[in-house]
């Protein structure tokens, strides 16, 4: 499963905590993007809790378990950036790195 974002209380002070002072050497870094993305997702993000836990529950209570699922647009959005970027490498290399089997593999 990869969830995205869900409306809950995870990002204010009841679950997360963060330091009293922010380091100034990690300006401008994922790390306080993601502290200031924090400060202003709480209470306003995408997933909708209620029905990613119905979802969770029709798929497990289902004959065919997915390989993966994704819970959300958010999540939805991400993987495909993903599948797009391990598709570039692939084909970027494919030919490269086929060449490396062993002169008698079929």
């Amino acid at each position: 499963m990869e969830p995205g974002v869900f409306r809950s209380d995870f990002l204010d002070a009841s679950s997360l905590s963060t330091a009293a002072q922010r380091i100034g050497a990690y300006d401008g870094t994922p790390a306080h993007a993601t502290l200031e993305w924090s400060d202003t997702a709480n209470h306003t993000q995408l997933g909708g809790p209620v029905k990613g836990a119905a979802l969770i529950y029709e798929v497990t209570g289902g004959d065919k378990l997915p390989g993966h699922l994704a819970l959300g647009r958010d999540a939805i959005e991400r993987q495909l950036v993903k599948i797009g970027s391990i598709q570039d490498d692939l084909a970027a290399w494919r030919d490269r790195s086929a060449a490396t089997a062993c002169d008698d593999a079929a």
